[in-house]
């Protein structure tokens, strides 16, 4: 019964959402009938230096007491680095497949030393603005603004681990851990292939063991009061809101048709309408820019003027950031993690990640497409020869200086041969076809044609026209579109894998972060990574979920010597 009223209260939210998003007041009104979620967040470091990189894994989870699994509502996560003055220094926006998702933060040489916030959450969490907060030190050693004490700090709070979690430490790993490692040695870790315990996914950081002994909390995701605002959930994508003005007085700014599309991108042109207050969505899946452009397509488009709902973050105040000093055993940890930094800098390129290639799903390639590759024709210099010579059913209609593009089908009824075709280049929706029928076909790759009639946003078109250039580089010259600035998500990485059982001894290792991998498998039985250069004590951080919804955290140390 609880499965079905799940399905059936995200169902409506999605029917809401998606069809006229002016039902914002229903959701607010039934918010607490409907499932919550909270955030766990996993990070490889609470004492980074400029220079250095905070490596997070997100687990989205339902807030619920007998279902704390992972959530499959939000597709988008929030991560804000806040400074002791609350500003918001970072802003990260991140897909979640499947409830969770990762990403890195560089930390900034213009960053001051000093305690940040952490705090990542959900659109649909802020509703009643809960979040995950933790306290990070970071320490510019470039800037010499901290007070120095010669008194030892407060010890570091340790992490409380419950009795459960306890009993499934020994049934992880499967071999035994060494105590002590040599440089540049290959370390291996084997897991229990016990799929039924755990929910699908693992994160684990491998890094030095630094006695920094800092007084840091470690709250979780905390319940405060409602906030006055009420944020839709993201459920296919980013969410992205805005609202237009007319310029004339008493002008209807309902049922106006409006487009999205984005530079250089395999994404395909979406549309949206406006609600009877003026405002429209964009559900944009996998926003990999930060620049989205938007037109209206209406006739009277110059009476009305465009805004985006803009991220500013969250609206939590922090008071509770903790003062430190630097004393003796902290500046010796900044200064040889200072040291190794900037030898591993130099040696960046030779060290980099790598980003994997998002699939983009063109949202039109489901229906019946006759496509026409012009490389497989003889070339024609002008458009108007290429729709007469090899695109039979497609033609240039002119009129007194106005061209248009027009799909030809000889069985559609009368009514809706006086439809206009959709025109959508490397795609943007060209509302004006005039100024591309001078577009050099040269640079065309494809010419795909759907014939019948089409269905987009709230209007009908006889057929539609694709074209796509070899580049895919093709931008409208009109004023018509206009360009917006979007916080985008975090691209997909595969981390740098360092390896020592090929030739590399002239190159220096210095890493102290020796192994970061949000994404391990349960099907996965075994990982492994080198130690470095650098000697001392290290500590392997592992991170799960049971089925049951239960952290899993286990923590293993050994030494390189």
């Amino acid at each position: 019964m609880m499965i079905k009223k799940l399905i059936f209260t995200f169902a409506l939210i999605t029917y809401l959402i998606g069809i006229s998003q002016s039902n914002s007041d229903f959701l607010s009104k039934n918010f607490d009938k409907l499932p919550q979620e909270k955030i766990h967040l996993h990070y490889n470091n609470d004492f980074l230096l400029t220079g250095e990189t905070l490596y997070y894994k997100i687990y989205c989870l339902n807030n619920n007491k007998t279902n704390n699994t992972f959530s499959k509502y939000s597709k988008v996560a929030y991560i804000e680095l806040i400074n002791s003055k609350n500003e918001k220094v970072i802003i990260h926006k991140v897909n979640l497949i499947n409830g969770s998702g990762y990403g890195d933060i560089f930390i900034d040489t213009k960053l001051k030393s000093g305690t940040y916030k952490l705090v990542s959450y959900t659109q649909w969490m802020r509703n009643q603005q809960s979040f995950f907060e933790k306290d990070i030190v970071i320490i510019n050693p470039f800037i010499k603004k901290i007070e120095s004490s010669n008194k030892p700090t407060t010890k570091i709070n340790k992490l409380k681990i419950s009795p459960n979690s306890l009993k499934e430490q020994n049934s992880i790993l499967s071999n035994p851990l060494k105590k002590v490692y040599s440089t540049r040695e290959k370390v291996s870790l084997a897991f229990f292939n016990d799929s039924t315990k755990y929910q699908g996914i693992f994160s684990i950081s491998v890094k030095k063991k630094d006695d920094t002994n800092l007084d840091l909390n470690t709250l979780p995701s905390v319940s405060l009061s409602k906030t006055n605002n009420f944020y839709l959930p993201e459920l296919r994508g980013t969410l992205i809101q805005g609202k237009i003005n007319s310029k004339t007085p008493n002008k209807n700014i309902s049922n106006i048709k409006l487009a999205l599309s984005i530079k250089n991108s395999a994404f395909l042109t979406q549309t949206a309408t406006t609600n009877n207050l003026g405002e429209f969505y964009f559900n944009v899946p996998n926003l990999n820019t930060n620049k989205v452009y938007i037109q209206i397509l209406d006739e009277q488009k110059s009476n009305f003027e465009i805004t985006l709902k803009e991220n500013k973050g969250i609206e939590k105040n922090f008071k509770n950031f903790k003062n430190f000093t630097l004393n003796k055993e902290l500046t010796e940890v900044i200064k040889y993690r200072s040291n190794y930094l900037q030898v591993e800098n130099a040696y960046y390129t030779v060290k980099k990640d790598s980003i994997v290639n998002s699939v983009v799903e063109k949202m039109l390639l489901n229906e019946k497409i006759k496509t026409y590759k012009l490389d497989d024709y003889k070339r024609f210099k002008s458009m108007e020869e290429t729709f007469i010579e090899i695109i039979d059913v497609a033609r240039i209609f002119k009129r007194n200086e106005e061209a248009m593009i027009k799909v030809i089908d000889e069985q559609a009824s009368e009514t809706l041969s006086y439809l206009p075709s959709l025109l959508i280049v490397d795609g943007h929706i060209l509302y004006n076809h005039t100024p591309f029928i001078d577009f050099d076909t040269r640079n065309i790759n494809k010419i795909n044609i759907i014939k019948n009639k089409y269905y987009y946003g709230n209007a009908i078109y006889q057929g539609v026209v694709i074209i796509e250039t070899f580049k895919g580089d093709y931008f409208p010259t009109t004023k018509d579109l206009k360009e917006f600035n979007v916080t985008q998500v975090q691209p997909q990485k595969k981390y740098f894998f360092q390896r020592h059982d090929i030739s590399n001894k002239r190159i220096p290792d210095f890493r102290t972060q020796l192994y970061w991998h949000p994404n391990l498998n349960t099907i996965q039985k075994e990982i492994t990574f080198y130690t470095s250069d650098v000697t001392g004590d290290f500590e392997i951080d592992f991170q799960a979920f049971s089925k049951k919804g239960k952290l899993i955290h286990v923590k293993r140390t050994f030494s390189v010597k």
